[in-house]
């Protein structure tokens, strides 16, 4: 018996290979194995192994989304996940206050609208889609 760094790393008094040990519980419902029995602790290690390599985060990052990268340069779940919580937030905010604000009390001042002397009784340009309809409305009852 080994004793490393206070923790026991070898109790067994005999070598037990993986693919003699028996495999007790489930696997999941992707894995190929499920309809197997009798699996063995080697089989099932390696099933582990298998799925996780389809997880291939490679190509995450290349459109509009920049993730955090591990001390390998790696993206990792975790910071995908939080990336993806982080980017959920930002739209919740965003449709809130989308769907709190009149369509009529929308700020258009950034649309590039070219009014020409077309101008309120202050002799301002519209500021919303309010006061653009309103403007029109009462130029044209103008005569």
């Amino acid at each position: 018996m080994e004793n490393k760094c206070n923790k026991v790393k070898n109790t067994c008094a005999n070598k037990n290979y993986a693919e003699c040990i028996i495999y007790e519980s489930e696997v999941n419902e992707t894995s190929p194995l499920k309809t197997h029995c009798a699996l063995s602790i080697e089989e099932t290690t390696q099933d582990i192994y298998n799925q996780l390599e389809e997880i291939n985060l490679s190509e995450l990052g290349e459109y509009c989304m920049e993730y955090i990268l591990d001390e390998d340069d790696k993206i990792i779940v975790k910071n995908v996940l939080l990336k993806f919580e982080e980017k959920i937030c930002e739209l919740e905010e965003k449709i809130e206050i989308l769907e709190s604000t009149a369509i009529c009390d929308k700020d258009i001042t950034a649309c590039d609208l070219e009014f020409g002397n077309l101008t309120n009784v202050c002799n301002t340009q519209p500021s919303t889609m309010k006061d653009v309809l309103q403007l029109i409305l009462d130029n044209l009852q103008t005569p």
